[in-house]
């Protein structure tokens, strides 16, 4: 995590000390393939650790360096910190969960989820850009979110914990979703070398939506903050559609 805060601040540095085109701002279509290494905090944290996200976006940005667009993540991980509280009615005293032949199954808890969200960015071009596309860029944006625990089971041998005792044990939650990020985005005069890195968190406001809870034996209730919080780089496959200039380039 500290390795890329030092490239964040860094990054703007390396770029302004690069000679080359400058182009005047221009509307275009931004297509954005992603990557993500998060963190769970809030509530989450009782479940989950440090996972990642890939997903999709695709967005509009104006000549005024508004950009308005829409992106889908899915989440995953290996990170389960309650597996032995959620498995418990299941599990042998040393931990072990037996399959159908009374010997010890192979399993594994894994995170999942996905979340889509419509967002609202503004670069600020400053004097770390290189072009009048790329700045500091500041963005909100608003949702939803899902994410739930999958058991693997090797060889599918241990009925206690398939279909249809699964949703006893997967804690499938989901609720609305806001979204804040900060970073720098640089787009390149010769459209060559497009991205943004960004800080951005995420708070969820779900409910678990199985009605039972086979761990503790009790009906489900009551509502979670489940926050997650990141570096997501992204890479913008860009489709310019007008400039204020008619397309005229400046060199340094």
């Amino acid at each position: 995590m500290r390795k890329a805060i030092l490239f964040l601040l860094l990054t703007p540095t390396f770029l302004v000390a690069q000679r080359g085109q400058r182009s005047a701002n221009g509307s275009a279509w931004l297509v954005s393939p992603s990557f993500a290494v998060q963190t769970a905090g809030g509530d989450m944290e009782n479940r989950f650790g440090q996972s990642y996200s890939a997903g999709l976006g695709v967005g509009y940005k104006t000549t005024k360096s508004w950009t308005f667009g829409t992106s889908f993540q899915f989440m995953f991980g290996t990170n389960v910190k309650n597996g032995a509280q959620l498995l418990n009615t299941v599990l042998t005293s040393k931990g072990y969960l037996l399959n159908q032949t009374g010997n010890y199954a192979t399993f594994a808890l894994d995170q999942r989820g996905a979340y889509g969200t419509f967002d609202i960015s503004k670069t600020i071009p400053n004097f770390f850009a290189t072009n009048d596309n790329s700045g500091f860029s500041i963005g909100v944006g608003a949702g939803y979110i899902a994410h739930w625990i999958k058991i693997n089971n090797v060889g599918n041998d241990s009925p206690q914990v398939l279909d249809p005792y699964i949703t006893g044990y997967d804690e499938f939650s989901g609720g609305l979703l806001l979204k804040q990020s900060i970073g720098y985005q640089y787009l390149a005069a010769n459209r060559r070398i497009n991205f943004r890195i960004s800080f951005e968190v995420l708070e969820g406001f779900t409910r678990n939506y199985r009605e039972f809870s086979y761990s503790t034996g009790k009906v489900v209730s009551g509502k979670n903050l489940d926050v997650v919080y990141g570096f997501r780089l992204e890479w913008f496959l860009p489709i310019y559609t007008t400039t204020k200039d008619n397309n005229t380039y400046y060199y340094d």
